[in-house]
């Protein structure tokens, strides 16, 4: 009975977010996650750093469980660990007389905005205020970061330049990451149970998870089509589709949703997710992904030539980093 009630509260509580503007709020209490030589960093921006994993996986792993445990712990420690890698260089280097522009700033939010948040920046900050960090100070570490990239160029990335070869094979491996994700396409069928149906309130949230379980295995042995499933179980306004949707572009999806549905590949079911509302399961039909730009831009060759050259100093960077470890005095709390 205890899985049965913390699994109700957890979609119930999925269910009303936003839907009471009354219920009084708890305060977040930003803490000291760790210091690096004496340098703070604060328990918000670990937050804000793992708010887009923490929805994701959220959405994957409905129950939670080991699984989720285990990705969120991983990915705690990887935010920690670049945080702190942040602040190795920064104490190391003298900044003096050194400068980043506002407007570079301004690029790199507006860049993480639109690849973690779909270009929705209402929920960019909105999962800012729910980490306890305010956009001042959001900025300010964006900034540090950026610095930080600058006086690793500095640093190790002069020395050889790539040669055209190079830089054509890194263009050819990371093209993907130089387009306009918001112009991407799919097309996908879909299952939706809601967790709570007033035709049948005495199916708890457990069982109709349990159900879309069920249902999804079925569609994986044969034992039922995805169509024919949609038309019986679907509660969304394509089930007599077969629960065909029309082809949407990725921002006309919530972004985890979109997320998890573009990294699964045609023929893949996927789910089933939590839903706002219910659970789902999806069957992707295809994807078209926006082309990237050519090599010929000189933006996107000066980007990739930053890349190449990055790689190259790797191993000597990596190297000066432990070295910066070895000799500080680095204290978690978390």
């Amino acid at each position: 009975m205890k899985l049965v009630s913390r699994f109700a509260v957890l979609v119930l509580a999925l269910l009303t977010v936003g839907v009471s503007q009354a219920a009084p709020k708890a305060a977040v209490v930003n803490r000291i996650a760790a210091t690096v030589n004496g340098r703070p960093i604060t328990s918000s921006e670990v937050r804000a750093r793992l708010a887009p994993y923490f929805r994701e996986l959220m959405l994957l792993y409905p129950r939670q469980g080991p699984r989720f445990n285990s990705e969120l712990v991983a990915a705690k420690k990887a935010v920690l660990n670049d945080l702190i890698e942040r602040e190795l260089v920064l104490s190391d280097f003298s900044t003096k007389g050194y400068t980043i522009k506002e407007d570079q700033v301004e690029d790199e939010i507006n860049r993480r905005i639109l690849v973690m948040y779909n270009g929705d920046r209402s929920q960019f900050l909105e999962n800012l205020r729910k980490s306890g960090m305010n956009y001042t100070d959001y900025r300010e570490s964006v900034k540090k970061e950026i610095t930080v990239s600058a006086m690793r160029s500095m640093r190790y990335e002069r020395g050889i330049p790539p040669t055209p070869d190079e830089i054509r094979e890194e263009y050819e491996e990371t093209s993907s990451e130089y387009r306009d994700i918001m112009k991407d396409r799919i097309s996908y069928s879909k299952i939706f149970i809601p967790a709570m149906d007033p035709d049948d309130p005495m199916m708890t949230p457990e069982e109709r998870y349990n159900l879309a379980t069920r249902l999804r295995e079925d569609i994986e042995k044969g034992k039922i089509s995805f169509a024919a499933a949609a038309k019986k179980y679907s509660r969304d306004a394509h089930a007599e589709d077969g629960g065909k949707w029309p082809t949407l572009q990725r921002n006309d999806l919530a972004v985890e949703f979109a997320n998890v549905v573009f990294a699964a590949q045609p023929g893949q079911l996927v789910g089933p997710l939590l839903d706002p509302a219910g659970f789902t399961i999806v069957k992707v039909h295809s994807k078209n992904l926006a082309a990237a730009p050519a090599l010929s831009n000189p933006e996107i060759k000066q980007k990739v030539d930053d890349a190449v050259r990055r790689k190259q100093s790797e191993r000597r960077y990596r190297q000066w980093v432990e070295r910066l470890r070895d000799k500080a005095v680095i204290r978690t709390f978390i």
